[in-house]
């Protein structure tokens, strides 16, 4: 028996969705919450840890109970292994604290590795064999794992109960076979091992190897990391708050501009309302040095969810999440349109329904939520346009170019408004 190579790659690619998407989620809660909070990270890291390792565990038993029936294998159904606990879970957070995509990493990492431990635990205890299989770009480590070829299961791969070389970032994978017969279509372990033996058996040599042939690939995507983490530098320094520091003052003009706009979670006395919340808001950041922000919460119904908001340091401020469906809104003093920061946060934040920002010249960008709204997808979307975002020199090029991309969300149900329009 064969295993094609679509239904591996199937298997691999949705593995591969669970252990990504579980770090994406921790990154985006990093970005809306910073790592100050350890108690609650680690919380949060355990529960995504818990619900994608489940779905991990849930995917492997299925493809162990389907090669052992293809195979005429006699065994008992596949039992899922346990995620790994709070405590050790706790244990990764604490060790990369202080490097956010190391802790990012080590959650897709411990999602990856739930799967993995299923099918050797369950292998261990049915007599199988099993092969490392490389997919994609594969590191030499795995290189070397998969030239070992098929092997009897046994506690050897094992360290403490859990496969031992498990890393983030590696869409490798356990097959299981039952029978000398069955194989993965594609897996050739003889040209892994001429691999092995062509750099004398050193795995440093054969990453030398790789990085020689990849580096220009490489250097690409470290200056586009940089170009982005650069930009997150200038317009991501909190959850919400301005794409520039050029201030503008706020003036009886300005409150006088803004008016009431048509949108889709309040009806036209909400719409009437909320023009006068954001005429206050002006009003309370014209009694603060020119630069401050400030913002405020409001429930559906317009009424106010807590006091109004100043921020502390100039072209900053920190909204704090509400436990009812709410409106936030808050000021940009440079009269910019909205950044990357603003939108991860419009995302994250299940309860928030629309994001408001009212210029010191009194534009309104506001964005909502419709019944479509898709997260993931606009998250996508934000991270993807970074790299465009850092090649921009001017605030107006800025603008111009983050107007488009919000445009861009209304496919992911996102619909947002600029200029009162």
């Amino acid at each position: 028996m064969k295993i094609t190579e679509r239904t591996w790659a199937e298997y691999v690619n949705r593995l591969s969705r669970l252990n990504e998407e579980a770090g994406q989620k921790m990154a985006e809660y990093i970005a809306g919450h910073g790592t100050q909070d350890t108690d609650a990270l680690i919380a949060y890291a355990a529960a995504l840890v818990q619900k994608y390792g489940e779905g991990s565990a849930e995917l492997a038993c299925q493809m162990y109970d389907a090669t052992a029936e293809a195979a005429g294998a006699e065994v008992p159904p596949a039992e899922p292994a346990a995620p790994a606990d709070y405590d050790e879970t706790a244990r990764m957070v604490n060790s990369t604290l202080q490097f956010p995509p190391l802790l990012q990493g080590g959650v897709s990492r411990l999602v990856k590795r739930t799967g993995a431990d299923t099918t050797l635990q369950n292998a261990i205890r049915d007599g199988a064999e099993w092969a490392w299989v490389p997919h994609g770009d594969t590191c030499p480590f795995c290189i070397t794992l998969a030239s070992r070829g098929w092997q009897k299961a046994s506690k050897k791969a094992l360290k403490g109960d859990h496969a031992q070389h498990i890393h983030a970032h590696c869409n490798c994978e356990y097959a299981i076979r039952f029978d000398s017969s069955t194989t993965v279509a594609g897996y050739d372990p003889d040209k892994y091992l001429a691999q092995y033996n062509a750099a004398g058996g050193d795995i440093n040599a054969m990453r030398r190897q790789q990085y020689g042939k990849d580096k220009k690939r490489i250097n690409a995507q470290k200056r586009a990391a940089y170009a982005a983490r650069r930009l997150r530098e200038k317009v991501d320094r909190g959850i919400l708050e301005d794409i520039t520091g050029g201030y503008l003052p706020v003036t009886e003009q300005s409150i006088k501009a803004v008016h009431p706009f048509h949108c889709r979670v309040l009806d036209e006395a909400g719409q009437q309302a909320l023009a006068r919340a954001h005429r206050e808001l002006l009003q309370s950041a014209a009694a603060h040095p020119v630069g401050t922000e400030v913002a405020r919460c409001y429930g559906m119904d317009m009424r106010p969810l807590g006091e109004t908001i100043i921020g502390g340091q100039k072209g900053r401020v920190r909204i704090p999440d509400q436990d009812v469906p709410y409106i936030a809104m808050h000021t940009h003093p440079s009269g910019m349109t909205f950044s990357p920061g603003d939108i991860r946060g419009f995302v994250i934040r299940e309860n928030m329904r629309m994001l408001t920002a009212v210029g010191n010249d009194g534009t309104v960008y506001a964005i909502e939520k419709t019944p479509q709204f898709d997260g993931n997808r606009l998250l996508a979307l934000f991270h993807d346009a970074e790299n465009r975002l850092a090649t921009l020199r001017t605030q107006q090029e800025v603008n111009v170019a983050m107007q488009q991309i919000l445009k861009e969300a209304e496919r992911y149900g996102a619909i947002f408004y600029a200029g009162g329009n």
